[in-house]
């Protein structure tokens, strides 16, 4: 089946549509890998068919799925799975900023002898810095486990966190679990076609495939 003239309308011209939590209209900031995703999108032949089933779940279980939301959530999951292997790399140098952050969120805590700041908006700073340094640890945290949003540790493999957090949205948005609609989504993101839904399963499960009995695991 091809892409529907709709459907791949609302692909071809998400650079220039509104964001969806813009309140002043203007569009989303793309990256170059947002772009080539949303080209294998609209070039595959099951865009169509896959975003019916989502958009008729979505309606069934009376929560309105506009175009352009679905959209943005395909690349955001995308780009989070993706930042995994950046974390990793630089997740040392996250770690000392955030503590550099902390030494001098204290120093501007500290009164003079008379008792005043030096900088009277010196807490309100000290708290934003306290605040940024926590987002600097969770940014590189060795692992995550937000319940029913996403899970990942040392080992986790980005397509795997994709899948976890696509199937854990569209749960919420329709009620059901789409493991084949997710894995089609997998390949299209990540250009590979070697996700299935089995995959998707059990990384939603988060069970550890083990090797049949008797075959060998070599």
């Amino acid at each position: 089946m091809r892409v529907s003239w709709a459907f791949k309308a609302a692909l071809v011209s998400y650079a220039e549509t509104p964001h969806p939590a813009s309140e002043d209209g203007r569009p989303p900031r793309l990256t170059p890998s947002d772009i080539a995703h949303l080209k294998r999108w609209a070039d595959d032949d099951r865009a169509d068919e896959v975003w019916n089933t989502i958009n008729r779940a979505a309606q069934e279980h009376r929560t309105p799925l506009p175009v352009a939301f679905f959209i943005q959530e395909v690349l955001g999951a995308r780009d989070i799975a993706q930042s995994l292997n950046h974390r990793r790399k630089h997740r040392e140098r996250y770690r000392k900023r955030a503590a550099q952050m902390v030494e001098i969120a204290k120093v501007l805590r500290e009164a003079l002898p008379n008792g005043l700041l030096l900088i009277p908006s010196g807490v309100e700073l000290a708290r934003m810095l306290d605040d940024a340094a926590q987002r600097y640890r969770e940014y590189v945290a060795a692992s995550r486990n937000l319940p029913g949003v996403i899970k990942w540790t040392r080992e986790s493999k980005p397509a795997h966190v994709f899948m976890s957090l696509l199937s854990n949205d569209l749960n919420g948005i329709t009620g059901r679990w789409l493991d084949h609609e997710v894995a089609v989504l997998t390949q299209i993101a990540f250009g590979d076609p070697d996700f299935d839904k089995e995959q998707v399963f059990w990384v939603r499960r988060q069970v550890e495939r083990r090797p049949a009995v008797g075959k060998s695991t070599r």
